[in-house]
């Protein structure tokens, strides 16, 4: 019996480390996910690019006429417009964000700082579309009214919406960045004398050169990658404008215009190539932040301090307080405009119609004049997107945290990281040119469906669950994994038993938001399988109903006053799911960055 325990034990061991060997595969698989989904995004691109090589194709392709009928096929026209866009926008969100950046980190009262910080985090989490059926309906009519002989959709109505889209994004990437360059300032300021205001102006700011054109690459990215905002409001005529009051086509909003009608034509395959150019952008965007990454920042702060220009910090204060007043403007206006048209409307008949609410929830009953059955497909999409992504993520996050190394680490994080970036309609091109191919080879009944539409969707959501996996396990102090050394535990044992307990706010935070983002995207859904009046899901191959696609579908085909209620109201349930998935990964996340505070 002696030398039975010692065998036993043995025999644990070997089925232990058998168990963590196969565990480690797993997870090495998971951090691939990322580079197999850029590869076969770009693959599919590519493939589907070819017949443009053809003699005369690509000359069609990459020329200033776009007329179908006539076999011209030029995209240059929505490439030149999504540039055009993209950089007005930016011209304007750019500064707007810096000043609020400013006026968050010192130029403003400490009491309203506070307030704005908080609405800036609140504009990241509204939906794209309900900035977009707020503005056709209020913007848009503006802006007829104001200048004559023009529809009101046109250039400058998508790049207002448009900057106060991506002025999130630009806004709290110099704020993180001022965040953590100001506090090791404040001997240097004391030392020299400095108000508050010429710390930040004269000694914060020139070393913020990385953040701040990591913010005009991230908002560029941002701008250039967005779909619904230039498909509903800029008017998609294909040509260059001459104005900011004509109308212009960009390559993200042409993706889908086109795929809605056509999927057989050279016109069908022109818009691969559109794909390529809006992926070697987020390529570009992704090089050029890894290099500003590796580049030490050689700000001279002696050349800043001994020629100051004049009125500086006056210059600054007023572009912080203009920038403090005209954000929450814009942003009460469309939002006060959506809440007086959509409150109204806010009863059960909006939801369930002339069905009685119970027939529906509980025996299933067809609703035909109510939201209920988009609610209900956008809970079916994205419990199934989380179904797919979460595991995948979360198994990838911890990879790269805690156990990848070398190039295959480095190619991961910049796959996780470029994946981020790829604009979301490029996600339904790839899902939708998925289905042709099988339909060309061993499927032919293939089309587009619930099930499309949910693996699109946690492609487009694996990037934020991998990176906030990865995140939380590297917030974690040090002396937890010394610990965990000491007691002799393995490194998955490691993981396993403390490091995943310890960071489970954090994680959990990370997939709350990425619900957030499957709930309210359209672009993706668009393209793979959604519909109007599909009714409640049967099958995971059927076609089905969504709270964006019905917001967006009955701002532009409304035919009644009734159906535009129901736009409305179907904004604010987005809104309000979206914001309330928003307020709890920011809870989730900021308690577990509490709870690992040194001297918590």
């Amino acid at each position: 019996m002696g030398a039975a325990i010692p065998s036993l034990s043995r025999h644990a061991l070997t089925v232990e480390r058998a168990g963590e060997r196969g565990m480690l595969a797993l997870l090495s698989g998971a951090a691939g996910a990322s580079v197999l989904c850029v590869a076969g995004i770009l693959g599919f691109l590519a493939w589907f690019s070819l017949p443009l090589l053809q003699p005369g194709q690509l000359a069609a392709v990459l020329s200033w006429t776009w007329q179908p009928t006539s076999g011209r096929f030029g995209i240059l026209p929505m490439a030149a417009g999504s540039l055009l866009l993209a950089s007005s926008a930016m011209l304007l969100a750019y500064p707007l964000g810096l000043g609020l950046a400013l006026f968050v980190n010192g130029l403003g009262p400490r009491a309203l700082a506070k307030h704005l910080g908080a609405l800036v985090r609140l504009m990241s989490g509204v939906p794209t579309v309900v900035y977009g059926l707020a503005s056709v309906f209020l913007l848009v009519p503006l802006l007829r009214s104001s200048f004559t002989g023009t529809s009101g959709f046109s250039w400058l109505a998508a790049m207002l919406v448009l900057a106060l889209l991506v002025l999130p994004t630009v806004t709290l990437v110099l704020d993180g960045q001022l965040r953590l360059v100001v506090p090791g300032l404040h001997l240097t300021a004391a030392a020299l004398g400095l108000t508050e205001s010429q710390t930040l102006v004269r000694l914060a700011l020139p070393q913020c050169g990385h953040g701040l054109k990591a913010a005009a690459a991230l908002g560029f990215g941002r701008a250039i990658g967005d779909t619904l905002i230039a498909l509903m409001l800029s008017g998609n005529a294909a040509q260059v404008p001459h104005s900011p009051l004509d109308s212009l086509r960009a390559l993200t909003a042409h993706i889908g215009l086109v795929l809605a009608t056509d999927s057989q034509s050279q016109a069908y395959g022109s818009l691969f190539a559109c794909g390529l150019v809006l992926f070697g952008v987020s390529l570009a965007v992704n090089l050029g932040l890894r290099s500003l990454g590796r580049r030490p920042d050689r700000a001279v702060l002696s050349a800043h301090l001994g020629r100051p220009l004049p009125g500086l910090e006056t210059l600054a204060t007023g572009l912080a307080w203009t920038s403090a007043i005209l954000v929450p403007a814009a942003l009460a206006a469309l939002l006060g405009f959506l809440l007086l048209r959509g409150l109204p409307t806010i009863s059960l008949a909006l939801y369930f119609g002339d069905t009685s609410p119970l027939d529906a929830l509980v025996h299933g009953a067809p609703v035909f004049d109510g939201l209920w059955p988009a609610c209900l497909g956008t809970l079916w999409l994205v419990g199934l997107a989380a179904l797919f992504a979460v595991p995948v993520g979360l198994a990838g996050g911890i990879h790269l945290a805690e156990f990848a190394t070398g190039r295959a680490a480095r190619l991961a994080a910049f796959c996780v990281d470029l994946l981020a970036g790829v604009p979301s309609i490029l996600m339904g091109l790839f899902g939708f040119a998925l289905i042709l191919l099988l339909r060309r080879s061993f499927w032919p009944s293939a089309n587009t469906c619930l099930l499309l539409s949910a693996l699109c969707l946690a492609l487009l959501v694996l990037p934020y669950l991998v990176s906030a996996t990865c995140a939380a396990l590297a917030g974690l102090p040090q002396e937890l994994r010394l610990t965990c050394a000491a007691l002799g535990l393995s490194r998955w044992q490691a993981v396993r038993r403390v490091l995943l307990p310890a960071a489970r706010q954090g994680i959990l935070g990370g997939v709350v938001l990425a619900l957030g983002r499957a709930a309210e995207d359209t672009a993706v859904i668009l393209l793979t399988g959604v519909v109007v009046g599909a009714g409640r899901p049967g099958a995971l191959t059927d076609k089905f109903e969504a709270l964006p696609f019905t917001i967006y579908y009955l701002a532009a085909e409304h035919q009644t006053p009734q159906e535009l209620d129901l736009a409305f109201g179907a904004a604010l349930t987005l809104l309000a799911l979206t914001l309330a998935l928003f307020a709890l990964a920011r809870r989730l996340g900021g308690g577990s960055h509490e709870a690992w505070r040194p001297g918590t």
